[in-house]
Parts: C-alpha cells; sequence; structure tokens
C-alpha cells in the first residue's frame, strides 16, 4: 500500500440530481451550481440525493459548469467518480512498484493507438511491451464490485484488442481500478453485458491477465492505493 496526496484543492457540498451523462446539479455554499461529471457509468450506488460531493474548480472559457465532480460520499463511504483517476492511480502503483510482475517496468506511453482501439497505457521492459487496459469501478452491492455498471460496446472492443494483441505475442491485461474501500470481491456484470463479461472470460483463457486495485479516498487529499485488492472471481 502507498498514500498520494491530492494537490488540487476540493470544495465540499451536496449532491442534488444528474441532469444528464456528464452533468449534475449541486449545492455548493449555500447555492445551486453545475458540476461536469467525468463518469459516463449509471453510477446507481453512487449519486444518492443529499450525499456529501468533492468538486474541483475548473475555470476555462466555454465551459457549462465551473466545477469537475472528483468524488461523492454516499452512507459515509467515499467513491471517486472521476474515471481519469484511474489512469493516474495504476500509473503511482505502477511507479510505486506495488505490482510484482511490473516491477522492472517503465510506463512508456498512455492513450496508445492500436489497429482501431486507444488503450490506456503502454509499459516498457527494455523492448518487451505489455498493453493494459484500465477500467474504473464504483458499482458495488453488498461488498461485491461489479464491472460494468453499464452495457459497454467500448469495453468489449478493448478486450478483442487486447486479445488480438497477445496473439500477435504481445504482453497484455486489463486493470480494474475499484475507486471506492468497501469491495470484497470483483465479478463481471453478467445481468448488465453478456457480451463484455463471456467475452472477459475467453480473453483470460487466451493468458490475457487481469489485475485489480483499490483506491482509498480519505478527504481531504490522500488516496490511498491497494494492489490486487479485491480479489477477483468469475463465478
Amino acid at each position: 500500500m502507498v498514500a498520494i496526496n491530492i494537490t488540487e484543492k476540493l470544495e465540499t457540498g451536496t449532491f442534488l440530481c444528474r441532469l444528464n451523462r456528464f452533468m449534475t446539479e449541486v449545492e455548493l455554499h449555500g447555492q445551486k451550481t453545475l458540476a461536469h461529471l467525468p463518469n459516463s457509468g449509471r453510477l446507481v450506488t453512487v449519486l444518492i440525493p443529499q450525499a456529501k460531493v468533492y468538486v474541483q474548480k475548473r475555470c476555462r472559457a466555454g465551459r457549462k459548469s465551473s466545477y469537475d465532480l472528483f468524488a461523492v460520499e454516499p452512507l459515509g463511504v467515499p467513491v471517486i467518480v472521476d474515471t481519469r483517476f484511474s489512469t493516474l492511480a495504476v500509473k503511482a502503483a505502477i511507479e510505486k512498484k506495488l505490482f510484482k510482475p511490473f516491477e522492472n517496468y517503465r510506463v512508456a506511453g498512455e492513450n496508445v493507438k492500436v489497429n482501431r482501439s486507444r488503450l490506456d497505457v503502454l509499459l516498457k521492459q527494455d523492448a518487451r511491451c505489455f498493453f493494459l487496459e484500465v477500467k474504473s469501478v464504483t458499482h458495488i452491492i453488498d461488498g461485491v464490485a461489479m464491472f460494468p455498471d453499464a452495457p459497454t460496446l467500448r469495453g468489449s472492443k478493448h478486450l478483442r484488442c487486447l486479445m488480438s494483441l497477445k496473439e500477435q505475442g504481445f504482453d497484455a491485461g486489463i486493470l480494474f481500478s475499484v475507486q471506492r474501500p468497501d469491495a470484497k470481491v470483483l465479478k463481471p456484470n453478467y445481468e448488465v453485458d453478456q457480451q463484455f463479461s463471456e467475452l472477459l472470460k475467453k480473453v483470460a483463457d487466451k493468458n490475457v491477465k487481469i489485475f485489480t486495485l483499490t483506491s482509498v479516498f480519505k478527504p481531504p487529499g490522500i488516496i490511498e492505493l491497494k494492489a490486487n485488492i479485491p480479489a477477483f472471481s468469475f463465478t
């Protein structure tokens, strides 16, 4: 386990409602305001009205909102909803050598174009390459984390890309970044996306590696990273 610090100031408020896929309304300093939601998932176990929120100020011309929604705290459980943090967490975990298989690798690229897909992280050890796709997980019921929480054609495309790379002789894997502390196990969400779930089993059988990482947000500005937690299971 390692801890990293959030350098940007977080302001606290209250979640009111989700207006559309990427926009929420929150109460901040006694006023209603818009906050961009950098997450396309359904977040039905996270976006609970009156839950505490953590937002980051954003001042850029052309934006509809002045804030980004970073985390939500439903029922006292802090959940990082910003999916962009997942890749940052994975990079930090690799640089801190939390994953034994990656001890001798370095991060050589991000958002790497591979055929008609883009994969999140490219790792290198001398001339050896490891392609890694990162998936953010926030959906948990009774201690069971499940991915995805909404159908993901893009996710299935990434899995096919990883399998193709493996067949070409490259190393490849998928890392599920669980952005809350209360998961005991992680499973594919067959009920929401059977295609992705069955394809995940297929690529695992082809020796595409599966990793997990848990990020524990401790307000106001510390995040603990725990590798290989929670355990992954297909059943």
